[in-house]
């Protein structure tokens, strides 16, 4: 068989190093198969074979007949423009003009009196290199690339720059040599880089590291809970949030894998001194140091990787943590951008959120953005629909209820054009209403009692946190809700009412542990499910499971139906 086969190949001619494509299978299914590559030929195996290196790192002996001549496409992407988010963003290396200011001017807050306004510019003033000195690495920490084991790094094929954009890129690049944040390198891979156009005409300059991180062991280092940013400092009247001035080019790159980031132009070849945008690990590696810099400060300032947040309950009390967070990044050599902090607001906007006074609302521009939506038309549009809008799923009383049309919609494998119905535009119109009229929750306050509202309907389970206020009155904290499966549908409804519980325990569970928590809920029989012994293994695992939490259940009638009316009822004023 063997024979006849070898009969029928063409003999093809390759050397040590070339580059190739080869047909492997797709699946267990031996007729679908695919071009893998770009490969590697080791070695010459016999007379119709050689031995490939795959991109993997594996090795395989491979027929000729299944092997081609790899040809790079150079320059068939070079370019990528702005206005195209919805297919994924994009890190690219900032501009560094214009990035300091050379002195305090005026720092504006209606929130201020003249007063206050002279206290915080004559502090600030104390420190003017902090706001003044160019980028540079800071004294502490550093990013290190860790490789995976036994894997050898690919060489991309690099985009050729278009000729109208090169003079730009040879600035942008000598900008970056004499601020000493990257060098001339002598790196054998290196990779490429890609213009995005933006609408003014400008360009922003793209490093592309996916070969890299794709063989990179990236660190699990815990990022921080944003929900639990928000609620926290949510809590105080007095914010300031500071914005460090290129934050990751103020982390040093070790220097053995400074190689590592060489990348091409059309003029040369250079490695980066600091920590560039792209790299895999390189958030966690912010996180971490920004972590290590406000330990001593944690009880009034956080950071969300170059983003930090300063709050206070009274003004005094703010001014002296300003100063102490002020300090400690002084200390450390950190940069900050004056134009971009906020001081001591009453509200702020902070993580895609507006808070402050013990309320949260989502950001304004956001929801502008959300009003302007037009009707999906791809399953991909409505992906990037579900995930704008999920953002802020918090603040809508059963959003998976809601939402279920349209995440029926991106089920399968299939591409193209969606089918849309009248089902579907209600469930797009629904949840743009809503989320144009969501009016702002509230922080938690850990000195009064929690209530957890909670309901299921035949499709999906909601729940409210909520405590009272002083007139009695419900103030909503944070809305959850989840769609049902196939099998879960199919539960009775004691059952899925008692889901509705546990699923509102759990995802509240940071904030209600070591707390008495009243359910409310508008089932009767579960009332009495902590009285009787329950005969549904589902009922018992139930009330076992919250054997773990204190707290009570109250019957109210209505208290979080279908349409959610009861939970709109809910004071957030």
């Amino acid at each position: 068989m063997a024979h006849h086969y070898n009969l029928r190949s063409t003999k093809k001619i390759f050397n040590p190093g070339d580059k190739v494509i080869v047909l492997i299978p797709d699946s267990k299914n031996k007729l679908l198969a695919r071009w893998q590559g770009p490969c590697t030929i080791e070695s010459r195996r016999n007379q119709h074979s050689f031995v490939v290196k795959m991109p993997d790192a594996s090795v395989r002996h491979v027929h000729q007949n299944k092997m081609r001549e790899f040809v790079a496409s150079s320059g068939s992407v070079n370019v990528i423009f702005e206005g195209e988010e919805e297919f994924g963003d994009v890190e690219s290396t900032p501009l560094i003009e214009d990035s300091f200011c050379q002195e305090i001017k005026s720092i504006t807050s209606s929130d201020l009196s003249a007063t206050q306004r002279n206290e915080l510019e004559t502090m600030l003033k104390e420190f003017e290199p902090l706001f003044s000195r160019p980028v540079q690495p800071v004294a502490i920490g550093e990013h290190v690339i860790e490789l995976l084991p036994n894997v050898t790094r690919q060489k991309p094929h690099s985009y050729s720059v278009p000729m109208s954009y090169r003079r730009e890129v040879d600035r942008q690049v000598k900008e970056l040599l004499d601020l000493g944040l990257i060098e001339p390198s002598n790196a054998d891979v290196t990779y490429p880089i890609v213009c995005v156009a933006k609408k003014d005409a400008s360009i922003r300059m793209c490093i592309d590291y996916r070969a890299l991180n794709a063989v990179t062991k990236v660190p699990n280092y815990p990022m921080k809970d944003t929900q639990e940013l928000i609620f926290t400092a949510g809590m105080a009247q007095c914010l300031s949030c500071l914005d460090l001035l290129k934050g990751y080019y103020q982390i040093k790159m070790h220097d053995e894998n400074r190689v590592l980031t060489a990348f091409s132009t059309h003029n040369g070849v250079y490695q980066w001194k600091v920590m560039p945008f792209g790299l895999s690990g390189a958030s966690g590696t912010f996180q971490k140091i920004m972590n290590n810099v406000l330990r001593s400060h944690s009880s009034y300032a956080q950071a969300y990787i170059d983003d930090i947040i300063v709050y206070s309950k009274t003004w005094d009390e703010h001014l002296i943590h300003l100063r102490n967070v002020l300090q400690e990044l002084e200390n450390a050599g950190f940069s900050v951008k004056l134009r971009k902090c906020t001081f001591a607001a009453k509200e702020l906007q902070f993580l895609g959120h507006k808070i402050g006074g013990g309320k949260y609302a989502p950001d304004e521009e956001k929801i502008a953005a959300i009003k302007r939506l037009e009707r999906p038309k791809t399953k991909k549009d409505v992906r990037s629909v579900l995930g704008l809008m999920g953002f802020y799923r918090s603040y809508i009383p059963n959003y998976a209820e809601f939402a279920t049309p349209l995440t029926e919609l991106t089920k399968g494998k299939k591409s193209g054009d969606v089918k849309w119905g009248k089902r579907e535009e209600e469930s797009f119109c629904g949840l743009k209403k809503a989320l144009c009229e969501a009016t702002a929750l509230n922080a938690p306050d850990f000195g009064k009692p929690f209530e957890i509202h909670a309901d299921a309907s035949d499709y999906a389970v909601g729940c409210c946190l909520t405590q009272k206020d002083e007139k009695g009155n419900y103030r909503p904290i944070a809305f959850v809700s989840k769609k049902f499966n196939k099998t879960q549908r199919n539960w009775a409804t004691i059952e899925k009412e008692a889901y509705a519980i546990s699923f509102g325990f759990k995802k509240f569970d940071k904030w209600l542990h070591g707390t008495t928590v009243e359910i409310v809920t508008d089932h009767n029989p579960l009332k009495y499910l902590i009285e009787k012994t329950p005969k549904s293994p589902k009922l018992t695992r139930w009330a076992l499971a919250l054997q773990r939490w204190s707290y009570k259940i109250t019957h109210r009638p209505g208290i979080l139906n279908q349409d959610a009316d009861a939970l709109s009822r809910l004071q957030t004023k």
